[in-house]
């Protein structure tokens, strides 16, 4: 039986192996996806082309992370997390995080930046953000909601953009930092004129409707309008100043 064991290989040996040839897998799957224009984000442990939103992407971590240290963040989710620079960031300062991104591609990138940082505190989950689909999410310390908004305009009203607002705010214990397209989107993301600024509509509007909440700006930073141009957005963190109502079995948002 010693004999005939010893004619297979070990366990290491095979484990081993099986991870050179994922890796190998993984390498090509990364540049399949990334084609035709690189990826949005510069995720630690990916080597591609040079991320499109790089400038952009560091600038708001930067502006983030005293925030999160200063609440003592110990749990987020970020929706919309595209290849999972955000998770990963708040995972390696010890932050439980849930990266939830619908697209396939985004995924499977998400999923290999995870495994490459040796990570077992980001759960990357593949969901379209909407109102059936609300419920799901968890409650967390920290939420965000980064370049989606706008989006969630144009595939479903505003009405219904902010009720899944105020359905994410209603889930945050501590914190939402928020983005968005303003006033550089064509007419056809059906965005509201943001009067007198973008900076002073969208404080208001994230005011309005995060009962609780005190808003901060966190500057401008770079991003790119739907021709691709670069362009600067707000960024604000909307810091909870009483304790998040516990959820109910529905989750569903409230509404005006």
């Amino acid at each position: 039986m010693v004999r005939l064991h010893q004619r297979f290989p070990s366990h290491r040996l095979m484990s081993g192996a099986r991870r050179v040839v994922d890796d190998a897998i993984d390498e090509v799957r990364l540049r399949l996806d990334a084609l035709p224009d690189g990826i949005y984000q510069p995720v630690p442990g990916i080597r591609v082309r040079k991320a499109k939103r790089s400038v952009g992407t560091g600038s708001r971590w930067a502006a983030m992370a005293p925030v999160v240290e200063r609440l003592k963040v110990e749990t987020a989710l970020d929706v919309g997390a595209n290849v999972g620079y955000f998770p990963i960031r708040l995972a390696q300062r010890g932050i439980a995080s849930v990266a939830l991104e619908a697209d396939p591609k985004c995924v499977r990138t998400a999923m290999t930046a995870v495994r490459r940082n040796r990570l077992d505190n980001v759960a990357v989950t593949s969901l379209e953000f909407r109102p059936d689909t609300l419920g799901l999410l968890p409650a967390t310390d920290c939420t965000l909601l980064l370049s989606l908004w706008h989006h969630l305009v144009r595939e479903m009203g505003f009405g219904t953009a902010t009720d899944l607002l105020r359905g994410l705010w209603s889930r945050t214990g501590k914190v939402m930092f928020f983005d968005s397209g303003e006033d550089e989107m064509p007419e056809s993301f059906g965005l509201p004129r943001m009067v007198p600024t973008a900076d002073v509509w969208l404080a208001e509007y994230l005011g309005k409707n995060c009962a609780d909440g005190r808003v901060e700006h966190l500057g401008r930073h770079r991003a790119f309008d739907a021709d691709g141009l670069p362009t600067d957005r707000a960024l604000f963190a909307v810091v909870r100043e009483a304790p998040a109502a516990p959820q109910g079995g529905s989750g569903g948002a409230a509404r005006p």
